[in-house]
């Protein structure tokens, strides 16, 4: 037990009594003049609902979008499920802040679609496609699509496709087997995506702060704006846990109407089964007449080939555009020679480039984000490699224990950064790099526990017996069988830590200031100042890191797999 005493403590001072921390100040002092302040302004009220509403339009919409998308995916094999995961792990890993950026680029006065759009003499003058509802709901979706997408593959493979079969030849048609089968059996992990989302949104406020105007602005925006200008920790701590009721009551909401659904999943006790009630014996002469099925409007086969050779390669087409091209589109934004953000730019330059290499702030900005995130990733490491060995294999209380350790998963990150600074405030462990290590550790640890544990699960417990029955202690156990069998798990997880920790941005923003500017801060700045292609370049070295580290983590992946398949072909050889 002595080894999970690391992460326990770790939850308990960096997770959950920061969280605390927000009560007292929301409570404190004239709390019931506060809170009627904020239900009785129609300002907050329209904000709430704002809120409410933009999270709502990008949970559906990224529900709907993300669906077929992952049933490809949890039904691809080969290069195509190589190529659609990859599609789906670029985007996750991408900083929130750069993806948001790359969104000026393209809907911007001179951005990318309008430019289009003039070229092709479709309209006479630059459309107002920024600071809307409608580019915020855009920017969020798009930010949401990996997360949904992973929420709802694992429950899709588990799903048999010949189900679909089925279906047809007992007469459904191809819609009616979608929502009648398909959809219901995947509810659980349209809950899980839904709940995801819809937390994920509420919290965001970078895509309203770049993409919105004042109509747009929503809770998680006026948090951040009251703790960076420091005019009121009560009323920002007030906003947070109106924020957090306010997200419980349309969860819980969701989660009925979900439950209503899936409420054929666990039907109760049948009425033919009562013993009082008598049943008449069915007729079972209908049985034996023959009957003429329906003529079914839609042909399987010919729709199946039909969806092979449009439906799925025209939508594949578009998602991937969707996906991607935010991505793509910074680099050559760049390399322009422009002052502002042009697409497509007037000439190529790399001033940007050498303006950043060339730069105190950046260059130390860069470094601290380096220094914090080598210190993340070995302490996400060292507590993940403790709290697997101390769970075990067949744990009693490892179920709860886990379900504590992944918690800081499910709370909405910015009402967690607003604890951290209030309770770091006090200890003075805002404005420094042990603070943002602290807290980056709280957020990226348990990302790195579930590669870690997965890995740990895979290895033959045999092994670790029989070295024991060979005499040796548990540290040699350790150091000589079950931590180089842990090593591809180890390597992937502190390439997800350092990436994560260095894309951080929601922590980053919130407890840095003036004495330490990590990366994101200085992007975060620099975008709400001067949309200039600095920023893009920026955007697009960031985005070279996370490329590299995804292309190195896949090599290591399929490195093992390899092994794996190797091993098996030269036992017969050596044992000849």
């Amino acid at each position: 037990m002595l080894l999970l005493a690391p992460a326990f403590l770790l939850f308990l001072f960096a997770f959950a009594l920061p969280l605390l921390a927000i009560l007292p100040e929301a409570f404190g002092g004239d709390a019931v003049g506060r809170f009627v302040g904020i239900f009785q302004s129609v300002v907050y009220r329209t904000v709430i609902w704002t809120t409410v509403r933009i999270s709502l339009e990008a949970t559906a919409i990224t529900l709907i979008v993300s669906f077929p998308l992952a049933w490809l995916l949890s039904r691809a094999t080969g290069v195509k499920a190589l190529l659609l995961g990859l599609l789906v792990l670029v985007p996750f890993l991408t900083s929130v802040l750069v993806r948001t950026f790359a969104w000026l680029a393209i809907l911007g006065q001179r951005g990318l679609v309008n430019a289009a759009l003039l070229n092709l003499g479709l309209i006479s003058e630059p459309l107002p496609l920024l600071f809307n509802e409608s580019a915020v709901v855009l920017a969020l979706v798009h930010a949401s699509i990996p997360m949904m997408v992973f929420a709802l593959v694992t429950v899709l493979r588990r799903i048999d496709g010949r189900i679909l079969l089925a279906a047809h030849t007992l007469g459904a048609k191809p819609v009616r087997a979608w929502f009648g089968i398909v959809v219901p059996l995947a509810i659980r992990g349209i809950q899980s995506g839904v709940i995801i989302i819809f937390l994920f949104t509420m919290a965001s406020f970078i895509a309203p702060a770049f993409l919105g105007n004042q109509r747009q602005q929503m809770l998680a925006q006026m948090i951040q704006a009251q703790i960076e200008t420091g005019a009121d920790w009560p009323f920002a701590a007030a906003l947070g846990v109106t924020l957090s009721v306010t997200a419980t009551i349309v969860v819980v909401a969701l989660s009925s109407v979900i439950r209503y659904f899936s409420r054929w999943q666990h039907p109760g006790v049948s009425p033919t089964t009562l013993p009082q009630q008598r049943v008449r014996q069915a007729d079972r002469e209908i049985l034996r007449q023959p009957v003429a099925l329906p003529k079914s409007r839609f042909h399987l086969p010919a729709l199946r080939r039909f969806s092979a050779r449009w439906v799925e390669p025209a939508y594949l087409a578009v998602i991937s555009i969707f996906i991607l091209l935010p991505l793509v589109v910074l680099f050559p934004v760049s390399f322009s020679s422009a002052d502002v953000l042009i697409f497509p730019p007037p000439g190529y330059s790399l001033r940007w480039f050498e303006k950043i290499v060339g730069s105190p702030e950046w260059v130390s900005a860069a470094l601290t984000s380096l220094r914090i995130g080598a210190a993340t990733c070995v302490l996400s490491l060292v507590v993940a490699i403790l709290t697997v060995l101390g769970f075990g294999r067949y744990s009693r209380f490892q179920g709860v224990g886990e379900a504590i350790v992944l918690s800081p998963l499910s709370v909405p990150a910015v009402v967690f950064a607003l604890g951290a600074y209030l309770s770091f405030a006090r200890i003075g462990l805002v404005d420094t790099e042990t603070g943002i290590i602290i807290a980056h550790t709280v957020l990226i640890f348990p990302v790195v526990y579930l590669v870690v544990s997965a890995t740990y699960s895979s290895i033959d417990p045999w092994l670790s017996l029989a070295a024991a029955s060979l005499g040796a202690d548990p540290w040699r156990i350790f150091r000589t069988v079950t931590f180089p069998l842990l090593l591809p798990g180890l390597a992937v997880g502190a390439l997800l830590a350092m990436l994560l920790s260095f894309d951080e941005s929601v922590a980053s923003i919130f407890l840095s200031d003036l004495s330490v500017k990590t990366l994101p801060r200085k992007l975060w700045e620099g975008i709400r100042f001067n949309t200039s292609p600095e920023s893009a370049a920026v955007s697009a070295m960031l985005l070279g890191v996370t490329c590299v580290v995804v292309i190195v983590g896949m090599v290591v992946v399929l490195g093992r797999r390899r092994n794996a398949l190797l091993i098996p072909k030269a036992v017969p050889d050596s044992a000849s």
